[in-house]
């Protein structure tokens, strides 16, 4: 399952990385609000996935990485999506009886 497969079946997806700018976390989307350049620290971060199915239903998701390891978004997304516990449903094939 991927965040496309998810949108494609109705889910609105939303995907929220947070880095550490000197030791400290901000939303990276926000990270123009600061005085100055400043860029954002390369190791840890963390990544949350926030997911609302058609039908209602509310998952969230959220991954950490250490400050010993460099950020990956894409492996911060996998890790933070299989946290959701979304269960995906079983397609099995109806057989239909011709009259």
């Amino acid at each position: 399952m991927t965040i496309q497969q998810l949108r494609n079946d109705g889910y609105k997806v939303r995907v929220l990385h947070n880095r550490l700018y000197n030791g400290k976390f901000k939303w990276q989307r926000h990270s123009n609000n600061f005085d100055g350049p400043i860029e954002p620290d390369t190791k840890g971060g963390s990544t949350t996935l926030i997911i609302d199915s058609p039908s209602g239903d509310h998952y969230e998701g959220h991954s950490m990485c250490s400050t010993k390891d460099n950020y990956n978004k894409k492996l911060g997304v996998r890790i933070a999506l299989g946290r959701c516990n979304i269960k995906q449903p079983l397609y099995v094939p109806v057989e239909v009886e011709n009259d």
